[in-house]
């Protein structure tokens, strides 16, 4: 496995995404609390009849990135 990049030479925003999780298993667990929190605010947004709530939507955009970081270092680095 030498040929995997080292931690310090990560892309900045999978970095930043897996910033103080110690582990894949602590990344997947914030993929499903982004997606829970993005069904929730939608969920209460139309209950509520408060659109404003909509804006929980970008909890969709914390996953897709939770979520890419897990593939990139999956196949580019490692999580030893």
């Amino acid at each position: 496995m030498s040929d995997r990049i080292p931690r310090q030479r990560y892309p900045w925003w999978v970095k930043v995404s897996l910033w103080g999780l110690p582990n894949k298993a602590s990344v997947w667990i914030f993929v499903g609390l982004s997606l829970m929190c993005a069904v929730g605010c939608v969920v209460y947004a139309v209950a509520a009849g408060n659109p404003s709530w909509f804006a929980g939507l970008l909890f969709l955009l914390a996953a897709l990135i939770y979520w890419l970081s897990i593939r990139w270092v999956d196949q580019h680095g490692s999580w030893e």
